[in-house]
């Protein structure tokens, strides 16, 4: 009996304790929250450790912190100073926008991460639509990102200073007997010849991009017959509104989708003001006296550069209406020389302003050309950003700017009309033609390494028939 009660007793403490070990079926909630937290500091064995979620603010695709932490995120990693170092370096070495675009992405995207690829691509697609040096406004939309409008301003300063200060030095020795000795009438055609044929290859690029249907072949075709007989200020700024106003009625878009609120405060709805007045002021005709012309320029010059969208070849015909005579005194051979020097200088096509600022202003006006150029873009780039969400989803708007820009591949056809016409009928000059056509057709060779060759040549001919 005593044995029986033991074994009875040590079968219930058995069936007690494979209750114990029997799991619930019911889960307790918090026990069903704490259970993950716990496992996750053991090593697993079947798969490796969580990587850490990507950040926005690092740049890395997938990610996403709040725009205010990101924004901290990054003006902790890019001081001002060291924002305008970086994009003055990076620009010093880049010779047209489109390399400094480069320069700044293999930084910003590849190396810091501050950005993922396609918000810097938003940012350039964002450039092409304001006037002005796409490069330079890619570097202020860059600033305006990481550090607001202090951000924007430093990032700009820093695209423009290195080229300002090149060419306002070469706008120095310009005009002295050694340089005047060296840039004979002859040499400068050619320079002029190897310009127009960059023009006609950047014609022709844009032309493939940009003109796709019937309305783009009828609006380049109609912008480029005008512009070779007429060559006022209000014709470029009228041709400029009705290419705009024909792609904004002619979009495929309905009513529904392009009903959108679009809001400006009230700061920025000022500045758009104050650059439509000068806009107006520079494509109206005023009767001039000699005495103000050049009191009236430098408004009128912030006018000329909100004409600019079609990259900095468009300039010449708009910057001729300004600084040859009977405006100002500088001769249609030096206005198409400095043209040519401008792909020697690093910096953007419209390195030229401070050049031509200097010739006719020396030091205050190199300063005021730059600044009545490039303030005005980077004025417009950051009210774009402010309003980027709005524009990208106004069908309308996109359709209007599209149109805008094949309009203005007409003013590279009227450049190179003008250049041509000032060239002789020469078969030296063809030969000229023919070699510069051949490396920027064939070749990856860089534009100043084709102007290099084509002074060297000349001094060499010249040489040896002296």
């Amino acid at each position: 009996m005593r044995c029986s009660s033991a074994s009875g007793c040590v079968h219930s403490l058995n069936q007690e304790a494979s209750q114990q070990r029997t799991p619930c079926n019911h889960v307790c909630p918090l026990e069903s929250r704490a259970v993950p937290h716990n496992r996750s500091h053991l090593p697993s064995v079947t798969s490796p450790p969580a990587a850490p979620a990507p950040s926005s603010a690092t740049g890395v695709d997938g990610g996403a912190l709040q725009p205010q932490a990101a924004q901290n995120a990054r003006s902790r990693q890019e001081p001002l100073w060291s924002l305008l170092l970086v994009i003055a370096g990076l620009s010093s070495v880049s010779w047209g926008g489109l390399s400094l675009i480069a320069q700044l992405e293999r930084h910003y995207v590849e190396r810091k991460q501050l950005f993922n690829r396609l918000d810097y691509l938003n940012l350039v697609a964002l450039a092409w639509l304001i006037p002005g040096p796409v490069g330079c406004n890619v570097a202020v939309q860059v600033g305006a990102a990481l550090r607001g409008w202090r951000g924007a301003w430093m990032a700009g300063l820093g695209s423009v200073l290195p080229f300002a200060i090149v060419m306002t030095v070469m706008a120095m020795f310009y005009r002295t007997p050694t340089v005047a000795s060296l840039a004979s009438q002859s040499l400068v055609t050619h320079f002029s010849v190897v310009l127009a044929s960059l023009i006609g290859m950047t014609w022709i690029k844009q032309v493939r991009t940009l003109v796709r249907g019937p309305i783009d072949w009828a609006t380049a075709i109609v912008a480029s017959v005008t512009l070779l007989f007429l060559h006022s200020p209000a014709v470029y700024v009228a041709l400029l509104g009705a290419a705009f106003i024909l792609g904004w009625f002619t979009s495929p878009a309905s009513e529904q989708q392009t009903k959108s609120a679009f809001v400006l405060c009230r700061t920025d709805s000022l500045l758009l003001i104050l650059l439509a007045v000068l806009l107006g002021l520079y494509a109206l005709p005023l009767p001039l006296p000699s005495s103000s012309a050049m009191l009236w320029l430098w408004p009128r010059l912030v006018g000329a550069g909100l004409t600019l969208f079609g990259g900095g070849f468009s300039a010449l015909p708009v910057f001729k209406t300004l600084f040859v005579p009977p405006v100002l005194d500088i001769s249609d051979s030096e206005f198409t020389f400095v043209f040519a020097l401008s792909p020697v200088s690093p910096g953007p096509l419209l390195n030229v302003v401070p050049f031509f600022g200097y010739l006719v202003g020396h030091i205050p006006g190199a300063l005021l050309a730059t600044f009545s150029v490039f303030v005005p873009s980077a004025t417009l780039v950051v009210i774009a950003q402010r309003n980027l969400k709005t524009l990208e989803s106004h069908p309308r708007f996109k359709s209007a700017m599209r149109v805008l820009r094949v309009a203005t591949t007409a003013f590279l056809v009227s450049a190179v009309a003008k250049i041509a016409w000032q060239v002789p009928m020469e078969p030296i000059y063809a030969v000229t033609a023919a070699f510069a056509l051949t490396c920027f057709c064939r070749t990856k060779v860089p534009v100043y390494a084709v102007y290099a060759t084509v002074a060297l040549t000349y001094m060499l001919v010249l040489w040896q028939t002296a």
